[in-house]
């Protein structure tokens, strides 16, 4: 947050349709940039010198606390690779002294986990990593809980991402942490192969077809997106989660309907930044989205932590994944961080750094600080 306030090898699946939440419950939300074409790219090889860490290390727990965090990570699933990057933010021409950010890539026999949280307020560090590491254990259990029937009822993924962001949301308040006035967004995308799950299940013993699906649940600003190699060589992008921010109708209406007021940051008597939440009196900085883990002072104003969850499936035309605290779209469009991103396509080891020192120099251009930046990229290696 702004100071102030991660079989089917070949992927031959369904057709792929992410939603965005505006007005209506599902809105398609996609965007076409043009690009030139680029030759067919190198496989990469578990050997390859760029791959700093290796997935026989079950859980890469990667929390920034004031230093850069750069790795860069090799899944066992054919054809995908996953690099990471954070910075500290910069207020007052000093580094932070704290990161707020926290990422984390888990890598399971049965699904992958890519999870960017960003905490806000004095003890926002705090409650990142705390709702990263629960999240991280509930989801375990209500997968292993679970593992039998998750083969012929697709749907119970969403209900075990319910779940557990609802237990988190219990133990986080259950917890020591000073949270009235501190919280976190958080932005988890769940990848994994998925039976193809027929009407009639017919013989229980059948061989399935599998899909490779994704599950991204959301809450916050954090923010997700798919981009995909368009038929006329240009990419597409394809935004898998909703930002929870205050100019939604839906998230308005909620938060009006327990009588929180909206309204931006005032200075000389101007409006400034973006709509805020704030309680009656209106006092401190407000909240600048509609829901957050922690923040128990906003709750009563409908301030909520249940996150949203959309699901898709990956085509063979879907190149990467961008999974990026609101440090990266703060001033960059989804097709401007995708153009970013295939820039370094062939040198993919690169990409998440090079996103991150884009967004560093939007904010050096358009603000007085620089947020903490952080992103996780997903590729999917399909030749172009």
């Amino acid at each position: 947050m702004q100071p102030n306030s991660i079989s089917s090898p070949k992927f031959k699946v369904s057709r792929f349709n992410p939603h965005r939440e505006h007005l209506k419950t599902q809105i398609t939300h996609t965007s076409l940039l043009t690009l030139k074409p680029r030759a067919s790219l190198p496989k990469i090889q578990k050997n390859s010198s760029q791959i700093s860490q290796r997935s026989e290390i079950p859980l890469f727990k990667m929390q920034s606390m004031g230093s850069p965090i750069s790795q860069s990570y090799l899944l066992e699933m054919e054809k995908v690779y996953c690099v990471w990057h954070s910075e500290t933010g910069i207020v007052g021409g000093e580094q932070k002294k704290h990161n707020q950010d926290a990422i984390i890539v888990q890598n399971t026999n049965n699904y992958q986990l890519f999870m960017v949280c960003d905490g806000h307020g004095s003890s926002g560090h705090l409650v990142s990593n705390y709702v990263l590491s629960s999240l991280i254990q509930q989801i375990e259990q209500g997968m292993q809980r679970n593992q039998y029937m998750l083969q012929y009822n697709t749907q119970l993924h969403k209900t075990v991402i319910k779940g557990a962001f609802a237990k988190t949301t219990s133990l986080l308040e259950q917890s020591s942490l000073p949270i009235s006035r501190s919280g976190c967004t958080c932005n988890m995308v769940m990848l994994l192969q998925q039976n193809i799950v027929p009407a009639d299940l017919g013989d229980f013993q059948q061989e399935f077809q599998k899909e490779s699906v994704v599950y991204c649940a959301n809450v916050g600003d954090s923010r997700a997106m798919m981009v995909s190699k368009g038929v006329r060589g240009g990419l597409i992008t394809n935004q898998l989660s909703m930002d929870h921010r205050l100019d939604v109708v839906e998230e308005r209406n909620r938060i009006k309907q327990k009588g929180g007021t909206i309204a931006q940051l005032q200075h000389n008597g101007q409006s400034v930044g973006p709509y805020r939440v704030w309680l009656d009196e209106m006092q401190g900085s407000g909240l600048a989205m509609s829901r957050s883990f922690g923040d128990t002072q906003m709750q009563s104003v409908g301030v909520t932590s249940e996150p949203t969850i959309y699901e898709s499936k990956v085509r063979q035309q879907d190149l990467f994944m961008v999974i990026a605290s609101d440090g990266v779209w703060e001033y960059m469009t989804n097709q401007q961080v995708a153009k970013f991103v295939y820039e370094k396509y062939e040198q993919q080891d690169q990409a998440a750094q090079y996103l991150v020192q884009q967004a560093q120099q939007q904010w050096k251009e358009n603000d007085v600080v620089v947020d903490d930046i952080s992103c996780i990229v997903v590729f999917f290696n399909q030749s172009l």
